[in-house]
């Protein structure tokens, strides 16, 4: 099924004793691009997040996001220096009797609790949640596939339907040849009558001459296989992108060596009009897997 290279999830859940959120977004890149931005203390998954999604993804510019919700190592420690705190207090009621003067019993009136309170955060290897968080990200990278594929679906049938105008365009071009050649036979035989009798011979070795500089049958006949390859190319699953891009660019070149060798009016607005449906279809792929 084709894939578009836009695509959005997120996904939180328990993780240890905490939460933890994630978030993906995905736009079209020429390769497979991934940022990872996560606390610096969860570095160590870095890697790990970004292997996951290589071996998910052919091509994608992906931001990804995690957010630590409360501590998955459970919270904070508090370490109360009990021993320090006795020593401020009878530094206190000394100094209460040298300077003659009354101290209260509570010391933190005159001492900040954090010289005798101090608070660590619990910490150890988040190698340990990784299953847990490979099931979050795999919960998000399910709806960022959903989104790639929706709007790949409606890409393709938007591209199939500017295929078939492109396949109606070549088939008027070859038409059209046809018909141009006959004109250059026709012009040729009435200039060759106002000049005396008129030589089969070299009607048709003028003729020739002309139609050689304005023969398209061969870009045509091109033009006709890319565009099969291109169908086939829809209807194929895994990554398609680059190989269609390539297919336009060929179809391009075709489409401007038709219009630099057609001299005929009909033929140049017909070229005009496929080059017009190539653009948009170019536009297109550039965000197809």
């Amino acid at each position: 099924m084709m894939k578009s290279m836009t695509g959005y999830g997120t996904a939180e859940g328990s993780v240890g004793k905490g939460l933890v959120f994630i978030e993906i977004k995905s736009v079209n890149h020429r390769f497979c691009e991934i940022s990872v931005k996560n606390p610096p203390k969860m570095g160590v998954l870095e890697p790990k997040i970004t292997k996951y999604l290589e071996n998910k993804y052919m091509r994608g510019k992906f931001d990804v996001f995690i957010k630590e919700i409360g501590s998955l190592f459970g919270g904070v420690e508090i370490n109360v220096d009990v021993e320090l705190a006795k020593r401020y207090q009878k530094a206190l009621k000394a100094l209460s009797k040298e300077l003659k003067e009354p101290v209260g019993n509570n010391i933190l009136q005159y001492i900040d609790v954090d010289r005798f309170v101090t608070l660590r955060e619990k910490i150890g290897n988040y190698e340990q949640f990784w299953i847990q968080i490979k099931k979050l990200l795999g919960i998000a990278c399910k709806q960022v596939d959903k989104m790639r594929m929706q709007e790949g679906a409606f890409i393709k049938n938007d591209q199939k339907k500017r295929i078939e105008k492109i396949q109606k365009l070549i088939s008027k071009i070859r038409a059209g040849a046809k018909h141009s050649l006959v004109k250059n036979e026709d012009r040729v035989r009435k200039k060759m009558n106002g000049v005396g009798q008129l030589d089969e011979q070299r009607l048709i070795t003028e003729v020739a001459l002309i139609g050689g500089r304005q023969d398209i049958t061969e870009e045509v006949v091109r033009l006709e296989s890319h565009i099969k390859q291109y169908n086939t190319l829809l209807a194929s699953k895994g990554s398609v992108g680059r190989k269609l891009d390539f297919l336009l660019q060929e179809v391009n070149r075709e489409i401007n060596t038709i219009g630099s060798k057609a001299s005929d009016a009909t033929i140049s607005r017909l070229v005009v009009e496929c080059k017009s449906e190539l653009e948009r279809l170019r536009e297109q792929v550039q965000n197809i897997e």
